[in-house]
């Protein structure tokens, strides 16, 4: 495995069968009664991943015999009619033959019915993974195809009931007494390890390389602990959300085209059916495929695909959202502002020996149109755009202008794509569908001004018809974090350490205004997505950090922070902790928007906290751009 580490190869095992072993015994960290059980082993290979997720569902051991790329479905096999071959736009996900209502299926149709989300999903109790020196990561194709995936979900379905971009069931069942140990976990378009409601979690000498979003997100978890890691993220991102976004839509777009749905949207004149819209989405991702996958350039090439550049490039290479290395955080999506205290909070939370070498990002801000009760959206949630810009230029991609007085829709194929849903779900078309396109909320004054050509000002009189601090998926901007022990009772972080992380992402922008407050779901006020924090503790009671180190951080656009005390956390003990070299708005100029200057702080403690404690502290090299100041300690909780 990966930087240095040595593991035993466990040898004499039947190929990829259930071998009966002698009693095994089992026992939490309280010393609780053992139970006895005739323990399964599986050895695994990657002809085990090749037709979609391993689902574990019992007990056992689990071994990971080889290197394992998931990659199930690729472009250019075969359909499950054994005659149609899979382009990019098809590929990748699981077979209408492999959903549960069918008579092979053994993938349930709500929690896969976007996509194979894991690698491997456990919802058993009492199991082991041993990946015994080797890498279990998603293949680079389908991280480009699959954009939301955890290499190992702890659960069988990747969020709890209500939650997420689309139904993916009524109940969760999540792993309990679980040890992932021994190897690396790789490339990942989201999570390393993800989970909700997990109890007992054990992850020991487990290195994690290339993921985008986090290497371990835990929600809800009850008692967790990590030994011996070391995280690294991932630079060569080929697309930034939009794509994403194309990805989830289409199968609305499908549904469409398969019904025979009559409705059109008319742009610029030109009425557009469904299935003209499908064949330039289809287009468009290929397009994508061809260069980043098929021709190996590993990104869009902008003279042979410029819409598709225009639309997709990541000019960054780096994530462009939310980053975290290591993250807990109260039962259900990480996604809104910095919790308080929680009745669903992660508990008994234990770190040790483990450090992010480094994690980088360019979080970017999506404004969104205002409906009144929300953002303009589509069925998953994704924001309806109006102001995305060429990532060169700086040219308006879905407008004919950035002047609200003058610009028309012009669309693309995305925006299109959106449109054309909400307007069929306005005429009822999706009532009989298994695809819930209830969370569209793509109005008809916004459908209106698409198909009439009218300019942008007849729905936008000012900024407050605007809504900003979000990203694609409108979930709340908050930057680039090292350690998010957030919504946490009882969590010890011993000699652990987060360096070189880095936001690209600029200053809030000034569609909003000066805001105090314009995302719904945002805690603290003001623009949240330039900052960068080494650890945070929000909603946190009972925190006891020793031996801990953040440095080298910096952010363009943004605050820089160390250790950031936050909401109503209390009982915080910092001990013998290290800050230094931090760099605040290197690249920051004030546009109007709700942008705070830039301050590099060493530790911050915020006012509603309580009894927080700092012993020895050792913090140096605090600097800043034109804007801003420098604090070893700024204590707002007196």
């Amino acid at each position: 495995m990966g930087l240095g580490r040595t593991s035993c190869t466990i040898i004499g095992l039947a190929t990829s069968a259930f071998v009966a072993m002698s009693s095994a015994s089992w026992a939490d960290s309280e010393n609780d009664d053992l139970d006895e059980l005739d323990e399964l082993v599986v050895t695994l290979y990657q002809s085990d991943f090749d037709d979609g997720t391993l689902q574990i569902t019992e007990s056992g051991t689990y071994i990971l015999a080889e290197d394992i790329s998931f990659n199930p479905h690729p472009a250019g096999s075969l359909a499950d009619d054994g005659v149609t071959v899979l382009d990019a736009y098809t590929a990748g996900r699981p077979f209408m033959s492999q959903f549960g209502a069918t008579e092979d299926g053994k993938y349930d149709p709500a929690a896969f019915g976007i996509g194979f989300f894991a690698a491997i999903a456990i919802s058993a109790t009492n199991v082991t993974l041993d990946l015994n020196g080797h890498t279990l990561s998603q293949h680079p194709e389908h991280a480009l195809l699959q954009r939301f995936f955890a290499v190992v979900e702890l659960a069988d379905q990747p969020f709890v009931p209500a939650q997420g971009p689309s139904s993916f069931g009524d109940e969760l069942i999540a792993a309990e007494r679980v040890t992932i140990k021994n190897g690396t976990i790789g490339l990942s378009s989201h999570h390393g390890i993800h989970g909700n409601g997990a109890k007992r979690v054990t992850i020991e000498e487990v290195d994690f390389v290339d993921f985008e979003v986090a290497a371990v997100a835990l929600n809800g978890v009850d008692k967790l602990e990590i030994d011996e890691s070391f995280a690294s993220n991932r630079e060569d991102v080929p697309v930034i959300g939009t794509f994403s976004n194309a990805r989830f839509i289409s199968a609305y777009v499908d549904w469409l085209v398969q019904t025979g749905s009559p409705t059109t949207l008319t742009v610029q004149g030109m009425p557009l059916s469904a299935g003209a819209i499908q064949s330039a989405l289809r287009a468009s991702i290929n397009a994508v495929h061809e260069d980043v996958i098929v021709d190996g350039l590993g990104f869009i090439d902008g003279v042979q695909h410029p819409a598709e550049y225009a639309l997709y490039h990541n000019k960054f290479g780096v994530v462009d959202g939310n980053s975290y290395g290591f993250l807990v955080n109260p039962l259900g999506v990480a996604v809104g502002g910095f919790p308080s205290q929680s009745e669903t909070p992660s508990r008994k939370v234990r770190l040790t020996d483990v450090h992010i070498l480094s994690q980088r990002a360019s979080v970017n801000e999506v404004v969104a149109i205002n409906v009144g009760t929300g953002h303009a959206k589509d069925p998953v949630g994704a924001v309806f755009m109006v102001r995305n810009t060429h990532p060169s230029t700086g040219v308006p991609l879905t407008t004919s202008s950035l002047d609200e007085t003058v610009a028309t829709y012009t669309g693309n194929v995305l925006a299109n794509a959106q449109a054309l849903v909400a307007k069929a779900k306005l005429n009822g078309e999706f009532a009989s569908s298994f695809l819930n396109a209830d969370r569209s909320s793509i109005t008809q004054e916004i459908l209106d001004w698409i198909e009439n050509t009218a300019t942008l000002d007849t729905l936008i009189s000012g900024p407050s018809d605007y809504l900003c601090n979000g990203d694609t998926m409108f979930h709340v901007n908050k930057g680039v974090i090292g350690f998010k022990m957030d919504g946490v009772e009882n969590v010890k972080l011993q000699d652990t350490s987060a360096s070189n992380l880095e936001n690209l992402g600029s200053a809030g922008s000034a569609d909003c205004g000066n805001y105090v407050f314009s995302h719904p779901g945002a805690t603290f006020t003001g623009y949240g997505g330039a900052t960068v924090r080494g650890y945070s503790f929000a909603g946190a009671l009972k925190a006891k950090v020793k031996s801990a180190t953040a440095q080298d951080l910096s952010a363009a656009g943004g605050s820089v922070i160390g250790f950031d005390v936050l909401t109503d956390s209390e009982h915080v003990r910092l001990t013998d902790v290290t800050v230094q070299n931090l760099e605040a708005g290197s690249a920051f100029a004030p546009n109007g928007g709700p942008n705070a200057d830039p301050d590099a702080i060493g530790i911050h403690i915020g006012p509603d906290t309580q009894n927080v404690e700092i012993k020895q502290e050792n913090i140096d090299s605090l600097t800043f751009g034109a804007f801003g100041s420098t604090f070893d300690v700024l204590d707002e909780s007196n």
